[in-house]
């Protein structure tokens, strides 16, 4: 599991939590959505809910909630955690169970649903400081919440007591809650409590704020529109405030009312939109390993690229064993592994702010494990194709030396013993002649003779191994020897600055005997034609071309296969040109 160090403490990344572990079903989510969306609609329907300074904007009203319960079926899918889903359906029921206090008259229940208006103020404040991670990470902003819940609950406690009547509708019972009723303390309250509210909201938008614009590049992705949407609400909020108690035209108070309304949005969908844009940004892994940005090898590449992903130009990847200093212990910096805890396969370091996209460092990290895993693989496979090969040329060499040590055997060894025994039997045959046994003297010239066509075999055998033109006179002689012996009329041009190796030279020289026995086999051809050339790499190259029928397939036989595989083992390669009807060309390129 990726380990992070923050401030000199290792933690984990938290795993997003498996399908029916930590979060509802699906349908049970979508029926809660469902319930919560009905109960909206319902509302208007049967007009229960008719907001603030004036009429006409039911509409909008209902926009907005819809909108925010969209926003949180996005954030129940994407978030690592359901809690922020959880928060905004219930913002979403508390506040219209505070605007069925305007609607209706609710008799007794009225002043416990303006008790509950203190919520949706507290889920905002929450939804701004938690997200993207779900969670409160900093003890400033735990503070800061729970002080302002615990204010706001008091305050609401202290209204519910002092306030005898609905503060904008006479028409609406006495509150039966208000044992220490008193009109004229509730009201300065009240304007104290706006004064509070107005100033902590404030404070939450300004530290919203500062921490975006002191924040790395990183941050500010993660972060994204939330700041503009908390800062858009309160501003709303405000002129809202100051329509409904100031002398305003009905038509710019109604519109105010109408923005107003529509603001509960906000903040959920900036929600939900910032972690569709952080799942686009996690995207960007794939994307660069999909296109190979990160897949050449070479760590600065790599670097780049997660400085890319990340949106941080700070990041960078610290090896184990490697003395290059790092910051992971400072303050807004931290460092997430990759591969097993135990053993990693390199660290990240990175801006702190980050952590609040873990999913983000996931993916980086998976595509990290990949690219490595990759270049250590296919390090393997080139080590493994170099053994191969050497391997392969190694079998080749053997094999010519095992050639040339037979046809040294049968030179030195058979061929002069049957010589021997040649000179034997001819001195057996004068032997016998003189003696006249001309019968005995027959018989031993006709075993000389048969001796003599096996000698004749044995050396051409001998010349088949490994040809001593070849070997005392290079190529020319030797390609000159094949070209005569061919039975088509062959012209060998050879055209070397120097003689090349001895394995290169056996290589040649069966390349080009194959080719004019196939000729002669196969081919139907007048004339052929064999040149031997040097080529700018330093290497050589050889062509054979007849005029034939065409038509070979190196698939077609062991010829040429064999052919094939004995140059390749030599570091070389062959081509086949052969059309049906318009002769064969083959060529092949060696290095010297």
């Amino acid at each position: 599991m990726s380990k992070v160090r923050s401030r000199g403490r290792a933690t984990s990344l938290p795993r997003p939590a498996p399908v029916g572990v930590g979060r509802a079903p699906w349908p049970v989510r979508l029926l809660i959505l469902s319930a919560a969306a009905l109960v909206c609609v319902l509302s208007i329907v049967f007009g229960v809910i008719r907001p603030g300074v004036g009429d006409g904007n039911e509409l909008a009203w209902l926009i907005g909630h819809l909108a925010a319960l969209i926003a949180s079926g996005l954030v129940w899918w994407l978030a690592p955690t359901s809690t922020p889903a959880w928060v905004m359906v219930g913002y979403v029921l508390a506040e219209t169970a505070y605007m069925w206090a305007y609607g209706v008259d609710a008799g007794w229940l009225w002043p416990l649903l303006m008790w509950i208006s203190v919520l949706p103020g507290v889920v905002l404040v929450w939804l701004a400081l938690a997200f993207p991670a779900g969670r409160l990470r900093r003890g400033f902003d735990r503070r800061l919440v729970v002080t302002a819940t615990a204010y706001l609950l008091c305050s609401a406690t202290a209204t519910l007591l002092l306030r005898p009547d609905y503060p904008l509708d006479a028409a609406h019972e006495p509150s039966p809650y208000a044992v220490l009723a008193n009109a004229d303390v509730a009201e300065v309250l009240a304007q104290v409590h706006a004064g509070v509210m107005g100033a902590f909201a404030a404070v939450v938008a300004g530290v919203v704020l500062l921490r975006w614009a002191r924040s790395s590049g990183a941050a500010r992705q993660v972060a994204f529109i939330m700041p503009v949407a908390f800062v858009l609400w309160l501003v709303i909020g405000i002129v809202w405030t100051l329509a409904r108690f100031g002398e305003w035209p009905s038509e710019l108070r109604l519109a105010v009312e109408d923005l107003n309304v529509l603001s509960v949005a906000f903040v959920p969908a900036a929600y939900a939109t910032g972690l569709v844009r952080m799942r686009a940004i996690r995207a960007r892994a794939v994307d660069l390993v999909q296109t190979g940005e990160m897949t050449d090898t070479g760590h600065d590449r790599w670097d780049s690229s997660v400085k890319t992903v990340l949106g941080d130009r700070t990041a960078r990847l610290v090896w184990p064993g490697s003395h290059r200093p790092t910051d992971g212990d400072a303050r807004g910096r931290a460092m997430s592994s990759v591969g097993d805890a135990d053993a990693p396969l390199v660290y990240i370091e990175h801006d702190a702010a980050l952590l609040d996209n873990p999913q983000l460092l996931r993916s980086v990290s998976a595509s990290l494990r990949i690219m490595i895993d990759n270049e250590r693989l296919t390090s393997e496979l080139r080590q493994t194709l170099r053994e191969v090969s050497r391997s392969r040329l190694r079998i080749v060499q053997a094999a010519d030396e095992a050639r040339r040590r037979a046809e040294r055997d049968l030179h030195d060894g058979s061929q002069q013993q049957l010589f021997s025994v040649a000179l034997r039997l001819r001195m057996a045959s004068d032997e016998a002649r003189a003696q006249g046994q001309f019968a005995l003297s027959e018989g031993l010239e006709t075993t000389i003779d048969q001796l003599a066509s096996a000698i004749k075999e044995l050396r051409e055998l001998a010349r088949g191994l490994h040809p001593a033109l070849l070997a005392e006179g290079g190529l020319a002689p030797a390609l000159a020897e094949l070209g005569r012996r061919c039975t088509v009329v062959t012209r060998v041009t050879v055209e070397l600055r120097d003689r090349p190796k001895q394995l290169i030279e056996s290589t040649v020289y069966y390349f080009v005997s194959e080719c004019l026995a196939n000729v002669t086999k196969y081919s139907l051809a007048t004339a052929c034609e064999v040149v031997v050339r040097d080529d700018a790499d330093g290497g050589l190259v050889v062509t054979v071309a007849d005029d034939g029928i065409g038509g070979a397939d190196p698939a077609a036989g062991s010829g040429l296969r064999g052919l094939a595989d004995r140059i390749d083992a030599v570091g070389g390669s062959m081509e086949v040109v052969s059309p049906g009807g318009h002769g064969t060309v083959i060529t092949m390129t060696l290095q010297g």
